[in-house]
């Protein structure tokens, strides 16, 4: 006895039109509040980042100048620590926020299609980096 031949043609959830597999059903109904906040914690970590590094431009020691030097005028030649312990808690902030960010991306990425957002683990690394720089001045 010959089996029937298989058709196919594809039906628009990928299966073929004689396939008699149930489909899973999808549960999710979209992006949860957690998924939809990753970009938030992304976003905020830039732009803690971008706040500590203008900090840091303030805080660094001056360069003596022509100008300085002809006129002399009094240059500060250290850096200024008070500043810098305020960017040193701008850092960990950022620090946090990515972390955050990548915890809730972790346990929420279950789904082949689900994404992984990139900035929040890069915003992540810049502020690591940074927090170890700042430490170690």
């Amino acid at each position: 006895m010959a089996e029937p031949s298989i058709d196919r043609r594809r039906v628009d959830d990928g299966r073929y039109v004689n396939d008699r597999r149930q489909r899973r059903t999808e549960r999710r109904q979209g992006p949860d509040l957690f998924v939809r906040s990753l970009p938030w914690f992304a976003l905020i970590g830039w732009i803690l980042i971008a706040i500590s590094v203008l900090g840091i431009s303030f805080a660094k020691p001056q360069t003596v100048t022509f100008f300085e030097r002809v006129n002399n005028l009094p240059v500060r030649r250290e850096w200024d620590y008070e500043l810098m312990s305020y960017v040193l808690w701008v850092l960990f902030t950022a620090l946090f926020s990515g972390l955050v960010g990548l915890v809730i991306n972790v346990i929420r990425r279950r789904r082949k299609h689900d994404i992984f957002y990139f900035s929040v683990v890069a915003s992540t690394l810049v502020a690591a980096i940074g927090f170890v720089w700042v430490l170690t001045l």
